[in-house]
């Protein structure tokens, strides 16, 4: 007999479906912290099997971690699921309702624009200003080598992508690696941890009290307005000296306002700031931690830091500090492979949200409109089914032929980008970025560990490594 899961209301039983034992009106909600959410779903899903049911006080949410499944509702996006409806409410407080969050005809849209700023051409454009930005990244590490300074390696990180993301799509160097500049990423550190907290609280506190981080988001927010009303003024008046860059406009900003003029326009600056937040907030936390990610798992396994060296060595000239052009990023098999198998272990996304549009079944369960499904692409990624050894770090098998392999590797259980209509559309940016980034961090650098045993998984919407700090030596070339 068929279950029944009812987030929005949570009357049914759902007596068919496993899922751990709550208490009255809480649920399970005093089994989780929801910093590290994630591994009390995976725990549970190890338990209860591949679709089990939680309780966030009243609201029931369906726990998915099969693979097939995972990739169907995907692909049924946007007319069979969507993102969350309070997803898109808790954007819309925050003034964030932007690509992420919007849906239907709004989303299609802005994403046009959206993709349109982030195409392959406009990326091989922007290279020599990419490289220009992994200079400034590897001056400031040489400074903190000589110093014998501790580095934290997600801050810097995070000044990096920022400053690469606001000049592919906004055309605007802010520089914040080299000076105090704008305080953009300040500003977006509260985001996400405030959002986070937001989607899973079980009542909308924060419609009624403020509390200090609230408060402290509200003047986050108001800054960054300020400071997206300057970008948007430069643009304009770039526009105003450049009228030809208004038949072709040549980023994301450019883009939007040119739009934003035309008649009938829907675009508004509530939508622009909204896009502005969206995008540097994905370019800034996703790739940012994905590197640090990649290199904190690189540190302990040294052989491949070696192999990464050998790698870029022979693709670039004695002495080089990295790569040099966009062709030479294009032949890294093995920072392909390290940085694969990172976004496998540690994704910064390790688990996805959706909902039915409509009653839908799942495993042979009803599932109501509305309801809510946690999909567990960390916890899809390292199961063994799907990957011979999945609890290890091993890039080799990204390396080897399909009739090489001791093992399964199902490429449809690996899904860091997401899969279907709303698959990422930064994928191409971000893995220009880790490639620049890993490359001249091998040829320049050694990397030592602080406390590696000490560098946690947290998660404020996306999955960071806490307590991730390191000294960097300069690499002594034979």
């Amino acid at each position: 007999m068929s279950t029944i899961i009812d987030s929005r209301l949570g009357r049914a039983a759902a007596e068919g479906l496993p899922g751990p034992r709550g208490l009255p009106l809480i649920g399970n909600l005093h089994q989780i912290r929801f910093d590290r959410l994630h591994l009390a779903l995976e725990d549970w899903a190890s338990e209860y099997g591949p679709l089990y049911q939680i309780r966030f006080g009243p609201h029931r949410v369906a726990v998915l971690s099969d693979r097939a499944e995972i990739q169907r509702l995907l692909a049924d996006r946007p007319n069979g699921f969507r993102r969350p409806s309070y997803l898109e409410a808790a954007a819309s407080e925050m003034r964030l309702k932007g690509v992420f969050a919007a849906e239907g005809e709004e989303w299609r849209r802005q994403r046009r624009i959206v993709v349109d700023a982030l195409n392959r051409a406009r990326i091989e454009d922007f290279f020599p200003k990419l490289t220009t930005t992994v200079g400034r990244l590897q001056r400031r590490w040489e400074r903190a080598a000589d110093a014998g300074e501790l580095v934290d390696l997600c801050r810097d990180l995070m000044r990096f992508t920022v400053d690469v993301t606001t000049q592919l799509a906004f055309g605007i160097d802010i520089n914040t690696l080299e000076t105090s500049g704008p305080t953009i990423h300040r500003h977006l550190a509260k985001v996400f941890p405030v959002l986070h907290r937001r989607l899973n609280s079980p009542f909308p506190y924060w419609r009624f009290i403020r509390l200090p981080a609230d408060r402290e988001l509200d003047r986050a927010l108001d800054a960054l307005e300020l400071e997206f009303a300057a970008m948007v003024k430069a643009v304009r008046e770039r526009l105003e000296r450049e009228p030809g860059r208004r038949q072709s406009p040549r980023d994301f900003l450019e883009a939007i306002i040119i739009e934003m003029e035309a008649d009938g326009s829907r675009v508004t600056n509530e939508e622009i700031f909204a896009n502005l937040g969206n995008l540097l907030l994905a370019g800034e936390d996703t790739t940012a931690n994905t590197i640090a990610w990649t290199v904190h798992l690189l540190t302990g396994n040294p052989d491949w830091i070696d192999r990464c060296r050998r790698e870029i060595d022979a693709l670039t000239a004695l002495n080089s500090p990295g790569v040099e052009s966009f062709e030479q990023t294009k032949r890294m098999p093995v920072i392909d492979a390290v940085s694969s198998e990172s976004m496998r272990l540690k994704p910064v996304a390790p688990l996805h949200m959706l909902e039915p549009l409509n009653d839908t079944r799942i495993l042979d369960h009803e599932v109501p409109k509305g309801t809510t499904i946690f999909m567990l692409l960390r916890h899809l990624a390292t199961r063994d089914e799907h990957f011979v050894h999945g609890d290890r770090f091993d890039p080799e098998r990204w390396l080897l032929r399909q009739d090489a392999r001791h093992g399964p590797h199902d490429h449809r259980a690996f899904v860091p980008f997401g899969a279907g209509p709303r698959f990422c559309p930064g994928r191409n940016l971000a893995m220009l970025e880790i490639r620049t980034v890993l490359a001249m961090l091998c040829s320049n650098f050694d990397v030592l560990p602080v406390n590696r045993a000490g560098v946690s998984e947290q998660v404020a919407f996306t999955m960071f490594p806490a307590n991730l700090f390191v000294r960097m030596r300069r690499r002594k070339r034979p």
